[in-house]
């Protein structure tokens, strides 16, 4: 599973560098322009966001290697937060941009940490991170920078007190707050808005490593935690860039209201890329987090404290589509698509001291979208739409040892909606690379557990699965720029 997230995270920035690329190299009717500023200097940067957070978890016996609770099991977590960072760029060769930069992070991603051997559990939030990396990437338009960065994270996660999982009552124990560095991987979109300003939106995966946390209390210390935290997260948000002396300031040519939505709305001329048919296929990384409490056959609770379960993995994308360019600058479309998917996560029946690997085989999607032409041959997007998601079956294991319980559960279909967005540029005619973020949250199910005895406690479970996929699409009736429509 490491080298998945690791490729994936890489994947995902190289990609995005890759793409704007190359859709940069194809032949044009006009060279490009010189850039009306540079892009050299210092900036600063506020935003904001949303994470996903996965960590494999084991209780450990105290001071010792050996596990009270061998089966390693994926707590999970979610949240907002905000931003803010600063760092210095160089334009070089014209068109390449490399950096450095640091940013710190506040805000409150919830998660669950519990001592499954003695049924507590505690909320646990990440309430601040920094992070100091490089960057690299490449003008698409003299006012449209795409790139990839990785660098060095360190993260703060609080203590809490922990609590009996079935009535919510105070146990005594606590665990302790702790610091955990890692590293990271992502990519990013910088887009011109007005002299010296810039929007960012940018993906970061951060590995932060392996932590031992101790059980304590007035009972003295129950049991280790072996917590390993995988934190995705995408932000939004504003940049100013101040120049540097001796060189071109940041800023814009003066501009008009007017003629912005002019731009927008005067008629596409000449044939279009983007009037079509389309087939796609591709690969991603997704996080999940899902809201679980434990119920008999009846409806009572029986572990009636809420409790976060994560997951993550890979998976495949198909999918087709109908775009129409409305504009010279908007396009809309249609799409409808299958993920084939592998995103493994965990449910538990902890009063019957089992737990379970539960998989999301497949989802699908289909909606409506809406987009922006950077230039004739880059398409940045927003979609929505209606998701359906498909998790297997499993036998329960025994959460002390890992053997057949003889108890499982069935598989179980649950809808939802979803909200992406995403950046399309042209390779080569008819062919275009695509990378996409998505946001899915499904529907509210519970889970039955079913053995030779007959039918035990349900599982409710409600996920939410946030993912980032890169992949090819095939336009069918996509047409050469030319001069006509290559107005940048």
């Amino acid at each position: 599973m490491g080298i998945t997230y690791r490729a994936a995270g890489l994947g995902f920035g190289f990609a995005l560098i890759a793409t704007t690329a190359l859709a940069a190299d194809l032949p044009s009717a006009k060279a490009s322009p010189v850039p009306a500023f540079g892009w050299t200097g210092f900036h600063v940067d506020v935003g904001s966001g949303y994470g996903e957070w996965a960590a494999n978890t084991t209780t450990r016996v105290p001071a010792s290697t050996g596990c009270a609770l061998c089966l390693d099991q994926v707590q999970g977590g979610r949240g907002f937060f905000g931003r803010v960072g600063a760092g210095f760029d160089y334009q070089f060769a014209r068109q390449f941009v490399a950096g450095a930069f640091a940013d710190g992070s506040y805000g409150g991603l919830r998660s669950t940490l519990q001592d499954q051997a003695a049924n507590v559990t505690g909320n646990v939030r990440e309430t601040w991170s920094w992070a100091a990396g490089v960057r690299l990437g490449t003008l698409i338009t003299p006012d449209i920078f795409a790139y990839a960065d990785a660098g060095f994270t360190q993260s703060h996660f609080t203590g809490s007190d922990l609590l009996r999982t079935t009535n919510g009552a105070v146990s005594g124990n606590s665990i302790s707050g702790f610091d955990t560095p890692g590293w990271f991987v992502g990519g990013g979109l910088e887009t011109a808005l007005a002299p010296g300003w810039f929007w960012r939106s940018e993906y970061r995966l951060a590995d932060y490593g392996a932590r031992v946390l101790g059980d304590n209390g007035a009972a003295g210390r129950l049991d280790d935690l072996r917590v390993h935290p995988i934190v995705q997260t995408v932000t939004s948000g504003i940049v100013y860039k101040f120049g540097w002396p001796a060189m071109n300031p940041a800023g814009l040519p003066p501009f008009g209201v007017g003629d912005l939505v002019q731009d927008l709305i005067a008629p596409p001329t000449g044939p279009s890329l983007w009037t079509g048919p389309y087939l796609e296929a591709g690969a991603g990384y997704g996080i999940s987090s899902a809201d679980t409490i434990v119920k008999t056959a009846y409806g009572a609770c029986v572990t009636c404290v809420d409790q976060i379960q994560g997951g993550r993995g890979i998976g495949g994308r198909i999918g087709l589509g109908y775009d129409y360019q409305l504009t010279g600058k908007i396009v809309a479309g249609a799409f409808g698509d299958f993920d084939p998917a592998g995103l493994s996560g965990t449910i538990q029946d902890e009063p019957a001291g089992q737990a379970a690997t539960l998989v999301e085989r497949w989802s699908w999607g289909g909606g409506a979208r809406l987009g922006f032409l950077a230039t004739p041959q880059i398409l940045t997007y927003s979609k929505f739409g209606f998701t359906q998601a498909h998790f297997g079956g499993s036998e329960m294991l025994d959460s002390a040892n890992g053997a057949p319980s003889g108890v499982s559960t069935h598989g179980l279909t649950t809808n939802g909606w979803l909200l992406g967005d995403g950046i399309e540029a042209q390779l080569a005619p008819g062919w275009f690379w695509q990378i996409e973020y998505r946001y899915a949250q499904y529907g509210a199910r519970d889970i039955g557990t079913f053995s030779a005895a007959g039918q035990g406690d349900a599982i409710h479970f409600h996920p939410e699965i946030q993912s980032a996929v890169a992949g090819l699409i095939y336009k069918f009736d996509s047409s050469p720029v030319t001069l006509s429509n290559a107005k940048y």
